[in-house]
């Protein structure tokens, strides 16, 4: 089993969330899992009061939006954790 942890802080813009995300989604949709359980992805939305969560959340819809059809494909459960006044 393998996990990644990935954080990004500093209030990213839409493109960089987006950049990042669309990472992720390449190295997690490559392949089905081999013993075919559905590979997960968690999302904690940030704290920060100087975070714009709603944009950064609005790039991680966009690289969704890309991927939708291969998340499907390989069985990507997403889980989201949101937080923070923004």
């Amino acid at each position: 089993e393998l996990a990644n942890s990935g954080e990004y802080s500093g209030n990213p813009t839409r493109t960089e969330t987006r950049e990042y995300v669309k990472t992720v989604l390449d190295l997690m949709t490559r392949s089905k899992h081999p013993s075919g359980k559905p590979k997960i992805l968690l999302i904690g939305g940030a704290i920060a009061n100087f975070t714009d969560v709603a944009k950064t959340f609005d790039g991680i819809i966009d690289a969704f939006k890309e991927y939708a059809d291969k998340m499907k494909q390989v069985g990507v459960k997403i889980y989201v954790r949101r937080g923070g006044p923004n």
